[in-house]
């Protein structure tokens, strides 16, 4: 019998997008599950979670918990097969996810300013954003992806979904030009998108604003 997965999160795509899709694109039944930050302290209380424990989440058979973005990746790369064929792919594949978990903290000005609809001050921290930590990610990650369809290896794994859902998520959350500057990028994500587990769910996901 298949283990039940209840991926928790908080509306809208966030880091818990990357691990959808990995789940989407291996035709793993899971139960989408978001709360808003009120449900949260609720469910965090109600299952003696430490204060600190941060979303997104992943229940397993509604007993093992396992938290953290890119914990609940490995757990799900592992058992989809998107982790490549060797110990050398698995580690590519974990720097490069590294690389694009990095970018989350400096987001969390302009996610800030995106809930509290301050509209100002979210296209300045953008912006900042923007230039000091994003620009210098998407030229390592250009360099490394270096013409090739994949970034490890000659098939889809967890790295290629975390970079295009990245991509994607800030182009269509904050800045819908930024991503026409990158075409490698550009077609990197669009290649992601239109894989055949993927196309129909990418094209039907609601809008978020994060």
């Amino acid at each position: 019998m298949p283990d039940t997965l209840e991926l928790i999160s908080l509306p809208g795509r966030g880091r818990a997008e990357c691990l959808r899709m990995m789940l989407v694109a291996s035709q793993t039944p899971f139960l989408d599950h978001r709360i808003n930050l009120t449900q949260w302290k609720e469910f965090r209380r109600r299952e003696q979670l430490p204060d600190d424990t941060k979303l997104p989440l992943l229940r397993v058979n509604g007993k093992r918990t396992i938290v953290g973005g890119r914990q609940i990746g490995r757990f799900i790369a592992e058992r989809v097969d998107l982790l490549g064929s060797s110990a050398q792919d698995a580690s590519d594949i974990e720097d490069i996810v590294a690389t694009v978990e990095s970018l989350e903290p400096n987001l969390a000005p302009v996610i800030r300013a995106t809930l509290t609809k301050n509209f100002v001050a979210r296209k300045d921290a953008w912006s900042e954003f923007k230039e000091k930590s994003l620009l210098p990610v998407i030229a390592e990650l250009t360099k490394k992806l270096d013409g090739k369809a994949h970034f490890v290896g000659d098939r889809l794994s967890w790295a290629d979904i975390a970079v295009a859902e990245a991509m994607s998520r800030f182009a269509h959350c904050f800045e819908a030009n930024f991503i026409h500057g990158h075409p490698i990028l550009k077609q990197h994500m669009m290649a992601v998108e239109r894989e055949p587990g993927l196309a129909r769910y990418v094209s039907e996901r609601p809008m978020a604003q994060f």
